[in-house]
């Protein structure tokens, strides 16, 4: 219980140490902080278009923030989130293009199984080449990214390109595999819902069964799991896969809920950011969905912020570098302390 205090403590003053170099940053730029935050948080939280937009941004993190999450239970760096949101928006959009005439619900069901699917079959490839070949995940995850992203690219340039199409995307999915909007006249859709239900599952299954503490055991002390007759490559396998499919789920809901196409380079960063989100919340599920709220209101009020104030967006992005440094530093604190 203490060490779950102790890691709230450090991740809110990472977040607050943050700011304050951000409102630093902003001083030097000759703008009032405490304007520009005010009208960046104000805006994205406690307006309803702007909290809307929060919402969309949000689902896509908590997703794939609890993949990067249980693959760091199970010992694993998953820095491929990206690539399988890509690949999980491929497998969204198939179902949602060329499976018609079925009922809504099942088809929305579907659609997001072969988001899931393809997702999870993306980050099997570098959990089998860690456990049978010892390939560090970190350099396959990466690689496996740009792999991803090219390839998604091409598609929807050729073979899903919708014709005489502008730019570079797919043509639209069905309607019946589109998920639907909670906040009237906003982009505000189901996917924040599919993102509880999983932070919901994940936090069952590491908390509260079998195969939980053996991921947990595995991402320990692998050698201890052994010896205590944990299947580490199994384990290994499992994880990234997870992994991999909540990262996927994360492409078919933006799909399926803001896009209903496929696009070229369509995320910004959401993989990515997914990293800084699952250190934040030091391995607590509930703190995942915090996080990844506070990420999606920097996300979405930083354009105010800039049409409002002549803050430059790039401010957010120190922010949430400088606090994924500071969780960083505050975890090797913690582990010399230990």
């Amino acid at each position: 219980m203490l060490d779950k205090i102790n890691n709230l403590i450090y991740a809110i003053l990472a977040i607050i140490m943050s700011l304050i170099v951000g409102a630093i940053l902003i001083i030097l730029i000759g703008k009032n902080p405490l304007e520009a935050y005010s009208i960046l948080f104000q805006e994205s939280l406690f307006n309803y278009y702007g909290f809307a937009n929060t919402l969309s941004k949000t689902s896509p993190l908590l997703l794939s923030s609890l993949g990067i999450l249980i693959a760091l239970k199970g010992g694993q760096f998953n820095i491929g989130g990206e690539g399988q949101i890509y690949l999980g928006a491929l497998g969204s959009t198939l179902v949602g293009l060329f499976i018609k005439d079925i009922p809504s619900f099942l088809h929305i069901i579907l659609t997001l199984m072969f988001g899931f699917v393809l997702g999870a079959l993306w980050g099997l490839i570098p959990g089998f080449l860690k456990a049978y070949r010892g390939i560090n995940e970190v350099i396959t995850t990466l690689l496996l990214n740009y792999i991803a992203i090219d390839f998604i690219s091409y598609l929807v340039n050729h073979s899903l390109a919708e014709a005489n199409a502008p730019s570079a995307y797919s043509p639209l999915i069905s309607e019946s595999a589109k998920l639907p909007i909670i906040l009237p006249k906003t982009l505000a859709h189901a996917g924040i819902f599919v993102g509880i239900i999983a932070m919901i599952i994940v936090g069952i299954l590491l908390q509260k069964t079998i195969l939980g503490y053996e991921i947990e055991v595995v991402g320990i002390n692998p050698k201890a799991a052994t010896y205590g007759g944990i299947s580490v490559s199994k384990i290994i396998i499992l994880v990234m896969a997870l992994s991999g499919g909540l990262c996927g789920l994360a492409g078919g809901t933006e799909v399926m809920g803001l896009k209903y196409r496929l696009f070229e380079n369509f995320s910004p960063g959401y993989g990515f950011n997914a990293v800084a989100i699952a250190f934040l919340s030091r391995g607590n599920v509930f703190g995942v969905l915090l996080t990844s709220l506070f990420f999606g209101a920097l996300l979405s009020g930083a354009n105010i912020m800039q049409r409002s104030v002549e803050v430059p967006v790039t401010i957010v992005t120190v922010i949430q570098g400088l606090t994924l440094l500071l969780i960083g530093i505050s975890s090797q604190i913690q582990k010399n302390q230990n």
